[in-house]
C-alpha cells in the first residue's frame, strides 16, 4: 500500500558549513546561519562540517584549529525560520564572538535546539541543502525525535 504524500514522513536535509561556524552552533553562540538564498524547508537540519576550514578566523574566536572536526556530519538543529538578515542579527553575532559582519540582501537562517552527535559521521559534503541517506538518517533518528 503507498502511503499518500500528506502522510509520508519528510527526509532529513543537510547543509555543509565551513569551520569554525558548525561548532559555533553547537556550542550555541551562533543562532542563525547567513546565506545568500532563502528556503521553504523547515524542520530537522543535519550540520555537516566541510572539508575547509578558516584556521585563523577559528583561533580569533578562541577555538583550536585541531580540535575541529571536518568532513563530517557533527549535528543536529532545527531550522525553525528563513527571514532577513538584519543588523540586529549581526549585533548578536559580534557579540557572543561568532562572527557577525553586515551583509545586506541576504538571510538568516533560524537554527534552534542544536544537538552535537556523539560521534562525527564521516562524509563528503554538498552545495546547498541536501537529502541524506536513509541508513544516515538512521544513525540520528533519536536525536531528531527528541
Amino acid at each position: 500500500m503507498r502511503k499518500s504524500p500528506s502522510t509520508k514522513k519528510a527526509s532529513i536535509k543537510a547543509l555543509t558549513i565551513r569551520q569554525p561556524f558548525p561548532e559555533l552552533i553547537l556550542r550555541r553562540r551562533k543562532h542563525v546561519e547567513i546565506r545568500s538564498w532563502r528556503t521553504h524547508y523547515r524542520g530537522p537540519l543535519l550540520i555537516h562540517a566541510g572539508l575547509r576550514m578558516d584556521s585563523e578566523f577559528a583561533r580569533e574566536l578562541g577555538l583550536n584549529p585541531e580540535e575541529l572536526t571536518t568532513r563530517a556530519f557533527v549535528g543536529v538543529a532545527v531550522l525553525s525560520d528563513v527571514r532577513p538578515y538584519t543588523r540586529a542579527d549581526s549585533k548578536l553575532l559580534k557579540k557572543r564572538r561568532a562572527g557577525g559582519g553586515w551583509y545586506p540582501n541576504f538571510f538568516s537562517w533560524v537554527l534552534t535546539k542544536p544537538r552535537r552527535l556523539s560521534a562525527p559521521i564521516k562524509a563528503k559534503g554538498r552545495l546547498g541543502l541536501f537529502g541524506v541517506s536513509r541508513a544516515v538518517e538512521r544513525r540520528i533518528s533519536r536525536l531528531v525525535s527528541a
